[in-house]
């Protein structure tokens, strides 16, 4: 029997259901008149058994949502290495996100 690697098919991304995401408010960006709030979302991978986080950020009507870009034991870890970002990391990631 072949696995669905040999098949060609791309295995499932992590996508939880919107109401497993706890998400927190961490602060904003303002530059000029660009101003985005700053949220962290995470969500139990229970497949691999971590919690996985990623960084929405938020002006007016508009969204850019990074990957998931951090994988830790714990909320508290996700947070922790969150707070390693610099003002200028977050809106060099904003930047990179395609709109």
């Amino acid at each position: 029997m072949s696995s669905d690697s040999e098949k060609g098919a791309k295995p499932k991304g992590f996508d939880p259901p919107y109401a497993e995401i706890k998400a927190r408010q961490m602060g904003e960006l303002q530059r000029g008149d660009q101003h985005w709030e700053v949220v962290l979302e995470a969500a139990r991978d229970q497949e691999v058994g971590v919690i996985r986080g990623r960084i929405r950020f938020v002006s007016g009507a508009e969204h850019r949502l990074s990957g998931w870009i951090f994988l830790e034991w714990s909320d508290k870890e996700i947070e922790d290495r969150f707070t390693d970002f610099s003002a200028q990391e977050l809106w060099n990631l904003l930047d990179s996100i395609n709109t």
